[in-house]
């Protein structure tokens, strides 16, 4: 889904550019509020990483990969997932040449704002839905959660996509093809590869979710276990009363 250079206008990468950075600014505000959780963002950022390498070439100059913001933002939460987002497209942009560097502002929007932000969005929806449904808010089982998360999933890629076509239309050329010199399709043609490739990230999250949250409840198991254990008495044979002899 990065956009290179040379596909979207100057003026509409300055719009672009100033939202990403606006949303920026203001989840860096938002970090200033919390104790963000810089080491699981570190390893979450390597794991952005190894999940954009998976490119599938689609017509024009687009790809289609795993983004990885739903389940970054359901880690570390939406704010810090939302910079960490950002700095693996920059990283990307200037070490790899994996999009534009003019284009950086349209990646961020595309993959970051609408991926992270529209992707925990959606996950917190479905969590609350099924609260009201079950009228039992905030003790939603492992499976909901991991549902959840899967649902979200594919929404965050949909949103990803269709942020993408709307930058594109925007800015952009009319077709693929006026950009390879080569018969292609709109960016709007390309969506259904993006809901299928969307699925794929569905699975890949809610069985993360899935196999993180059955290991919680294991270990949470495991420390009760052990704590029982700690206070049991122990017969102490000094504090015993002297058995009679007969």
């Amino acid at each position: 889904m990065h956009i290179p250079d040379g596909v979207i206008d100057p003026t509409t990468l300055v719009v672009a550019g100033a939202a990403s950075a606006g949303a920026l600014t203001w989840s860096a505000r938002e970090l200033r509020r919390g104790s963000p959780r810089l080491g699981v963002a570190l390893a979450g950022a390597a794991g952005v990483v190894l999940a954009h390498l998976a490119d599938v070439s689609l017509p024009g100059p687009y790809t289609a990969h795993l983004i990885g913001g739903t389940l970054l933002a359901i880690a570390v939460g939406p704010w810090l997932a939302l910079t960490t987002m950002a700095s693996v497209l920059a990283l990307e942009a200037l070490l790899w040449h994996d999009g534009g560097t003019s284009a950086l502002g349209v990646n961020v929007l595309v993959m970051g704002v609408a991926g992270v932000l529209v992707g925990y969005g959606a996950y917190r929806a479905v969590l609350a839905l099924a609260g009201f449904l079950r009228r039992r808010p905030g003790r939603d089982s492992p499976w909901v959660r991991a549902g959840a998360a899967a649902v979200a999933a594919w929404v965050s890629v949909l949103a990803s996509a269709l942020t993408l076509a709307a930058v594109v239309a925007l800015g952009g050329p009319p077709t693929v093809g006026d950009v390879m010199e080569a018969p292609g399709a709109t960016v709007g043609e390309l969506l259904p590869y993006y809901a299928a490739w969307g699925l794929l990230e569905a699975a890949l999250t809610g069985g993360i979710v899935a196999i993180v949250l059955a290991w919680k409840r294991s270990m949470a198991r495991l420390e009760n276990a052990t704590d029982v254990r700690g206070r049991m008495p122990v017969d102490n044979p000094a504090t015993q009363a002297p058995v009679p002899v007969m």
